[in-house]
């Protein structure tokens, strides 16, 4: 017997997009509508590999450090003198 390994994910949608999903897939939570939506998307033939994008930023998440954030202020106020 084979232990599946499970992880929780989040993601952010609007409940517009939930509403429709439960539509399409029939199921009355969302939990069940994106894991039926997801299982259909792995196993569908017809579904491309999306392109990677290059050059895209990635965002920094949370404050700088203390000692970070005192040398920026140092370097914005070095810079705005010159």
């Amino acid at each position: 017997m084979m232990v599946e390994k499970l992880v929780i994910v989040q993601t952010k949608l609007p409940e517009d997009v939930l509403a429709e999903l439960k539509k399409k897939t029939g199921e009355k939570t969302t939990k069940e509508a994106l894991a039926k939506a997801i299982d259909h998307y792995l196993e569908c033939s017809n579904i491309e590999p999306t392109p990677k994008v290059s050059g895209a930023k990635k965002r920094r998440s949370g404050r700088l450090p203390v000692y970070l954030n005192n040398i920026f202020e140092q370097y914005k106020i070095t810079a705005s003198n010159d």
